[in-house]
């Protein structure tokens, strides 16, 4: 049985050293030259990343470790606290260790395929490829899953990173700056003591990240620009031998946009399927495990959209004032068990209006 990943970014080269450890036949194809470039991603994961890896993942991509964030909207803020929540990765290198191995064909994009007597073809800039199944790994704005025609509608929104050369502050901390719309921030990201990766993700990033650099009179020279599309949503991810893992099949944080973790655990799923020989059931079995996690974050997003600016103020106040309670319960990985049991913690209704604090 030969099987095609599309895209050997982080996700799909995951899956082929999983596919590689069971002895199977598969080939990724990759549209780019170099493996992890361009990079899309601000590259910030949670300790689980690194534990709950099913293969050993290279500890001297870890750049730097922090032990909390700056918080802040408008003239407000507050800080959160916990030690080695997260740690800054080097995307690049992390995606070129994984490719180690694989059989990865560069430079050779898909532009079409076609299932006939129960294989398909693949068609590409550099000729046809055969395979029995396909893995859709080709992120936010993924081909094969629009070829296939899931029934998977991603609402898209913009991001941009910068990484700048100056003297860090506060190394052991990451910066978020709420903005209007609320539910978009910018963020600061020291990966070491001489850089940081500065970002905005909104629907206009590029003015955003230029005032947020103004307001926090950053100086310093750019050496590094990235860009990318963020999909967030929730439907079909299999179809016909046919599946769409990461990016590609929206199993990323709703409320901060934040995938490898996600797209890792999936991955892992669908391996397991496929060793199996029951791919079919992968569908359902990832949205077992995160489905529930997704969609109540989708909810909260879509609730909170729709609240004033106004109301959204003085969500973000309860916050400050009781920055204790979210350092005990908030959970990395999972947004809306964070967020419902904070709100059950300090009594808020939402929507409606917040009880006796």
């Amino acid at each position: 049985m030969d099987i095609a990943i599309i895209g050997a970014g982080p996700i799909g080269c995951y899956l082929g050293q999983l596919l590689k450890q069971h002895g199977f036949s598969h080939f990724i194809l990759e549209e780019h030259p170099e493996i992890g470039v361009p990079s899309h991603c601000a590259g910030l994961v949670g300790k689980s990343f690194f534990k709950d890896s099913k293969i050993p993942l290279p500890e001297d991509v870890i750049n730097n470790i922090l032990n909390g964030a700056i918080i802040s909207y408008k003239n407000h803020r507050f800080i959160l606290r916990r030690e080695g929540v997260a740690f800054v990765i080097d995307r690049k290198k992390l995606d070129r260790e994984l490719s180690l191995g694989l059989n990865i064909k560069k430079e050779v994009k898909l532009l079409n395929m076609e299932r006939k007597n129960n294989r398909y073809i693949l068609y590409t800039n550099k000729g046809n490829f055969y395979s029995d199944i396909v893995i859709g790994a080709d992120g936010a704005t993924s081909l094969t899953r629009r070829l296939a025609s899931l029934k998977l509608k991603p609402i898209y929104y913009k991001g941009i990173q910068v990484r700048i050369k100056k003297k860090v502050e506060l190394r052991d901390m990451a910066q978020v700056d709420f903005i209007k719309p609320f539910l978009f921030f910018s963020w600061v990201i020291p990966e070491g003591d001489e850089i940081v990766r500065v970002g905005n993700i909104s629907p206009n990033p590029a003015q955003n990240l230029k005032l947020f650099l103004n307001k926090l009179k950053f100086q310093g020279e750019i050496i590094e620009k990235m860009g990318g599309v963020l999909s967030i949503g929730y439907g079909q991810t299999f179809k016909d031998n046919i599946a769409v893992v990461g990016d590609a099949a929206c199993q990323v944080k709703p409320l901060s946009g934040g995938g490898l973790y996600y797209g890792m655990r999936c991955a892992e799923i669908l391996a397991d399927c496929i060793v199996r020989g029951n791919i079919s059931s992968y569908d359902g079995e990832w949205k077992e495990l995160l489905g529930g996690e997704i969609r109540s974050a989708l909810k909260i997003r879509k609730v909170l959209e729709r609240r004033s600016l106004s109301f959204l103020e003085k969500l973000f106040e309860i916050a400050r004032k009781n920055y204790h309670i979210i350092e005990q319960i908030a959970d990395f990985e999972r947004h809306s068990f964070s967020v419902f049991n904070v709100i059950k913690r300090l009594g808020i209704i939402i929507p409606g209006i917040f009880l006796s604090r």
